[in-house]
């Protein structure tokens, strides 16, 4: 056993088996935050447009749930629309879902759910798990805050719950069974997962619709049709085998005893740069000196694991200057010198700065920092227009950010009221904290 490293496993099960990484030449860009799942689907924005041709097929015999008392032109019509965007952009898409997807049929195996729910990360993240939108949804399911807490699903320290992969799946495919039971089929549900259950209850007592009625006329806004129609597009284009998933890879839950430090077991275990938070994007920190912490491994390096006394420990740290502190101090705190320190920060000035970040060799962890998941580390500026019942706080908490850090952003004073209809600009950040 490794010093620092509990191998309590927990393979998961599902049977399909994969054992090696991806390529890195087409590697998914795991930092990008940027909800980019509406670049998949262009055609779809035009439902209202006259069908494309295509090769006439009098009805759909395939197996999915989805598809049950559904149109066959209706499918027809939302495969032949997804058709090119999708087919265009597949690549990308299948080489991130390798990462995630053994885990999200898992989970979706543990909540009874039909496994065709695996398209939902496709139109809502594009299977991109550090998505973050306009709105503050996150993660692979996309899901809302409140939505989120409803469910169960918490941001705490071992992760935060909306990128967590099998503990999102589960809420999601929860909530949309929920969704299916109260409507009466997918069709509906989805629309209800897109636009709320409320407002589709309150259209549909407006409006009544069945699906006999076809999906272009049912009363809801266009783009909660276009994403219905996006999911059952992709359903059949994966049940007609147009498109295929790649084996996923396989993944055993391991639980790593502090100190850890991710990057140095990821540079241990001979991974390319951040692999293991592409496994992992529920961690918020690359270093964990305090708790343990759990994470998925591929299956091919658990021998790696067995053995390497300390290898995966962190070799230096960050702390924080407090008042009294100085070099001398620090350098027979750490067992280092001061020429040591200075060589590992070389802008260091001789006056220490209270609340200055400096690295230190790793000998002792009660003043260490860790550092955020890399993946986390670059936000996204985006506008964001004030609804009713928002405060700064809310609106803070939402994009993973401080209250401090929008009013600087837009210079507004410590009693500045924000009122709907307002618009600010926010650094949104996933949550690291």
């Amino acid at each position: 056993m490794m010093g620092g490293l509990g191998l309590f496993l927990e393979g998961c099960s599902h049977p399909l088996a994969l054992s090696v990484l991806p390529d890195q030449s087409v590697s998914p860009k795991g930092d990008v935050l940027v909800d980019d799942s509406d670049a998949l689907f262009e055609p779809v924005n035009r439902l209202d447009s006259k069908p494309t041709p295509m090769t006439t097929r009098p009805a759909y015999h395939l197996s999915s749930p989805f598809f049950s008392g559904v149109r066959s032109d209706d499918l027809a019509w939302a495969e032949a629309q997804v058709k090119a965007s999708l087919s265009r952009h597949w690549h990308v898409l299948a080489e991130r879902s390798r990462w995630v997807r053994e885990r999200v049929l898992k989970g979706l195996e543990d909540a009874g759910a039909p496994l065709d729910l695996q398209v939902i990360p496709i139109v809502e993240s594009a299977y991109q798990p550090y998505a973050l939108s306009r709105t503050g949804a996150m993660g692979l399911w996309q899901l809302m805050p409140k939505t989120a807490y409803g469910l169960g699903v918490r941001d705490t320290q071992a992760g935060d719950g909306r990128r967590h992969v099998e503990i999102s799946t589960r809420a999601a495919a929860q909530y949309l069974m929920q969704q299916r039971k109260k409507f009466g089929n997918w069709v509906l549900a989805f629309a209800a997962y897109n636009m709320g259950p409320y407002g589709l209850a309150k259209r549909l007592k407006k409006s009544p619709w069945q699906l006999s009625d076809g999906i272009r006329t049912m009363p809801v806004p266009r783009e909660t049709r276009n994403y219905v129609m996006r999911i059952l597009g992709v359903t059949a284009l994966l049940h007609l085998h147009v498109v295929a998933f790649p084996q996923e890879m396989r993944t055993t839950k391991v639980t790593l005893l502090p100190p850890i430090d991710i990057r140095v077991l990821e540079k241990r275990l001979k991974l390319s740069r951040h692999d293991l938070f592409r496994l992992n994007p529920q961690l918020h920190y690359s270093q964990y000196f305090q708790h343990a912490v759990s994470i998925h491994v591929p299956n091919t390096l658990l021998d790696q694991l067995q053995y390497g006394s300390e290898q995966q420990q962190p070799h230096d740290i960050y702390m924080r200057i407090r008042s009294g502190d100085s070099l001398w101090q620090l350098a027979r705190t750490y067992h280092t010198t001061t020429k040591h320190i200075k060589a590992l920060n070389p802008h260091l000035s001789k006056i220490l700065h209270i609340g200055q970040r400096i690295k230190v060799p790793a000998h002792g962890y009660a003043r260490a920092t860790a550092s955020v998941n890399p993946l986390l580390s670059k936000g996204r500026r985006i506008r964001y227009k004030v609804r009713k019942g928002d405060s700064l706080w809310s609106i803070s908490h939402r994009f993973g950010t401080t209250t401090h850090a929008i009013s600087r952003s837009n210079q507004l004073s410590k009693k500045h009221i924000i009122r709907p209809g307002d618009t600010l600009w926010i650094l949104a950040r996933i949550r690291s904290s």
